[in-house]
C-alpha cells in the first residue's frame, strides 16, 4: 500500500501536507461561506459545494499527472504555450475594445472570461497566462544565461513580460501587477542586470501611478479605471462607519477572536459579496479564530520555503528558476488576498490559492504545483543516484600492491 502510494504521490512530502491541509480548509469554508453567493445567483448550495469538490479532485488528478512528467518538457512546451496565451489575451483585449466602443455591458465590457466552453464552462485566460509566462521566462533566462548582464538580453527577456502584462492590464489590473512583479523577482533571482531591472521597475510603477492619478483628476473612464481609482480612494480615505466590503471583512476578523465562533457560525461573512472567494480569509478567521488564521499564514510560508529549498537543490538552471517563479507567484497571491481581507491593501479580486472557491484558478494553481513537484522528484532521484555512487565507491576494495601482500 505504501509503495503504491509513493509511486503515485511524487515530490516533496511537506508540500503535499500543506496543499492537503489547505484543501481541507477550502472544502469546509467554501461550504460555510457559499450561502450569500448561492442566494444572489440562484445556485443550489449543495450543488455548488459538490462542484467545488469535483474541481478539487480533478485538480489533484491533474497535479499528480504533471508531477510524473519530466520537468524539462515544460521548457519545450512553454514556447508554444506563450504564443497561445498571447493570442488568447490579444483576443480578450480586442473583445474589450469592441465592447467599449459598441457600448456592450454598459460600455465597460469587463471581458475577463471566455464563456460557454464545452465541459469547462468558463475559462479565464489571464490565469493560465500568469503561469505560462513565468515558465517561459525561466526558459529564456536559462537560454541566455551567459549574457544576462547585457542590455540586449534584458530587452529580449522584457518583451514577453511587457506584452502579456499589458494585455492583462486593461481588464485585470491586480493580476497584471502580480504577474509583472513575479517576473521582476524571477529575473532578479536569475541574475539579470539589476540596473536595468530596477530602472524598468521604477519607470513602470511611476507610469502606472501617473495614469491612476490622471484618471482620478480628469475622471477618465478607460476600461475599468473608474473601479481601480474608487478602490484605491476608498482604501486611502476609509470611512470606518461605512458598510464597505473591507470594513465588514475587518469586523468578521475582529469577531473571531482567538478561537473563533465555530464552523458554520459566520455572521459577517453572510454580508460579504465575495465571501467564498476574495474574502474567504475573513470568514476563516471569524469561524476558526486568530490562531488558525496564523496557522494558515504559516502553511503558505512553509510552502514558499520548501519551493526555495527545491529550487536551490536543483542542478538545472531552468528547474531552479521555474520552481522559484511559481512558488513566488502563488505566495504573493496569498499575501495579497490576506492583505485585502485585513485592510492592508485595496480590494483587488485575487483569490486565496488552494482555498477560495473557483475553477480556472484552482486547477491552474494545482498545475503549477505539479511542475514544482516534478522538479522535486527529479532532485530526489539525482540525490539517490549520488548516494548509491558514494556507497559503491566506498565498498570497492582498495588496490593492494605486491610489496604490501608480501609483508
Amino acid at each position: 500500500m505504501g509503495t503504491t502510494a509513493n509511486k503515485i504521490i511524487r515530490g516533496d512530502k511537506i508540500i503535499w501536507v500543506v496543499i492537503v491541509f489547505l484543501s481541507i480548509i477550502s472544502l469546509i469554508e467554501v461550504y460555510s461561506s457559499i450561502g450569500k453567493a448561492a442566494y444572489d445567483h440562484g445556485w443550489s448550495v449543495t450543488g455548488t459545494v459538490f462542484r467545488h469538490i469535483r474541481i478539487v479532485l480533478i485538480s489533484y488528478v491533474i497535479m499528480i499527472v504533471i508531477s510524473h512528467m519530466r520537468f524539462k518538457l515544460f521548457s519545450s512546451l512553454s514556447r508554444p504555450g506563450y504564443y497561445l496565451c498571447l493570442a488568447l489575451m490579444g483576443a480578450m483585449f480586442a473583445l474589450s475594445v469592441y465592447g467599449k466602443m459598441s457600448g456592450a455591458g454598459g460600455g465597460h465590457a469587463a471581458n475577463r472570461w471566455l464563456d460557454n466552453i464545452p465541459i469547462i464552462g468558463q475559462f479565464q485566460p489571464s490565469e493560465i497566462a500568469k503561469y505560462v509566462l513565468l515558465i517561459y521566462l525561466a526558459r529564456q533566462i536559462s537560454k541566455y544565461r551567459d549574457s544576462l548582464k547585457e542590455k540586449e538580453t534584458f530587452k529580449k527577456l522584457m518583451i514577453p513580460v511587457v506584452l502579456i502584462s499589458a494585455l492583462i492590464f486593461p481588464e485585470n489590473f491586480s493580476t497584471a501587477a502580480l504577474v509583472f512583479l513575479a517576473c521582476m523577482v524571477l529575473m532578479y533571482l536569475g541574475g539579470v542586470n539589476r540596473k536595468y531591472l530596477f530602472g524598468t521597475l521604477a519607470v513602470v510603477v511611476g507610469g502606472v501611478a501617473v495614469f491612476l492619478v490622471a484618471c482620478f483628476v480628469f475622471e477618465i473612464d478607460l476600461f475599468r479605471s473608474e473601479t481601480w481609482v474608487n478602490r484605491i480612494n476608498d482604501w486611502l480615505n476609509n470611512d470606518k462607519d461605512a458598510l464597505t466590503q473591507t470594513n465588514m471583512a475587518k469586523i468578521a476578523i475582529a469577531s473571531g477572536g482567538l478561537t473563533g465562533c465555530g464552523i458554520g457560525n459566520t455572521v459577517q461573512g453572510r454580508f460579504l459579496n465575495e465571501s467564498h472567494t476574495d474574502f474567504i480569509y475573513s470568514v476563516i478567521t471569524e469561524e476558526l479564530g486568530f490562531l488558525w488564521a496564523l496557522v494558515i499564514i504559516l502553511a503558505y510560508v512553509i510552502f514558499f520555503i520548501r519551493c526555495m529549498s527545491i529550487s536551490q537543490s536543483c542542478r538545472s538552471m531552468f528547474g531552479q528558476l521555474v520552481t522559484a517563479g511559481l512558488g513566488v507567484v502563488i505566495f504573493l497571491q496569498a499575501l495579497i488576498n490576506m492583505g485585502v481581507a485585513t485592510g492592508y491593501l485595496p480590494v483587488t479580486g485575487q483569490t486565496l490559492p488552494l482555498i477560495s472557491y473557483g475553477g480556472t484558478s484552482y486547477v491552474l494553481t494545482c498545475c503549477a504545483i505539479g511542475v514544482i513537484l516534478a522538479v522535486s522528484h527529479k532532485n530526489k532521484i539525482e540525490s539517490l543516484k549520488e548516494q548509491k555512487t558514494e556507497i559503491e565507491t566506498e565498498s570497492e576494495p582498495e588496490n593492494i600492491t605486491d610489496d604490501e601482500s608480501n609483508n
